[in-house]
């Protein structure tokens, strides 16, 4: 084989290359597809977007697994009164965090909201870096699944872990519809089965003042 036969060889291997990767861009583009973008849990299946980087979270129709600071965001068609159930499990490490009431924009998160913390030496909340629920008795368990639920109505909201209600009253920050889960550092947790569901009615405990 002569160098204008190599040659001619190798610009149709590149040309071929190239038009493989623009059908699949193409393709990718005219289905909506984003890597980032998932949906999970159910009955009432959740629109998931990771926020951090893809190699963190492993996805699924029903679970998703968060490694080491990664995060994934979760909504349900705009919904900023909901109750969520859903399992977490702790396979190893320290714990995770969920934000409610946060500010995302553009898979950034600009205002975390209330941050409820979840760990195997307990579980605190915090808002604007100020703690105001602390709970070491409540505490995660390395292989078990903790079933959290989460309550926002207006200026309501309520957190239960198990049958332990960690928090319910009422806070000044403005409605979400996003609900953030991230794994502490060093960190791996499951996500199971979030299901985005109808309000209970509740009873008001405390405010919140920010």
């Amino acid at each position: 084989m002569n160098n204008l036969q190599i040659r001619n060889r190798i610009i149709d291997y590149i040309s071929r290359v190239s038009f493989f990767v623009i059908s699949v861009a193409l393709v990718l583009a005219e289905s909506g597809c984003n890597p980032y973008e998932f949906h999970i849990g159910g009955p009432h299946v959740v629109d998931a977007v990771v926020l951090t980087s893809l190699g963190g979270v492993d996805q699924g129709p029903y679970e998703a697994t968060l490694r080491d600071t990664a995060a994934i965001d979760l909504n349900y068609y705009g919904a900023t009164q909901y109750i969520i159930t859903m399992g977490i499990v702790l396979k190893h490490g320290e714990g995770f965090r969920i934000m409610l009431r946060p500010v995302v924009e553009q898979h950034d998160v600009k205002d975390s909201g209330i941050i409820v913390t979840i760990t195997r030496s307990g579980v605190w909340l915090d808002s604007s870096q100020k703690n105001f629920v602390n709970r070491p008795d409540v505490m995660l368990t390395e292989g078990k699944m903790a079933h959290v639920k989460l309550l926002s109505e207006n200026n309501y909201t309520q957190v239960v872990m198990d049958c332990d209600t960690i928090f319910r009253g009422w806070t000044n920050l403005k409605e979400s519809d996003d609900v953030v889960v991230q794994a502490l550092q060093s960190s791996e947790i499951q996500v199971v089965g979030p299901d985005w569901g109808e309000l209970p009615e509740h009873e008001t405990a405390f405010t919140i003042h920010r």
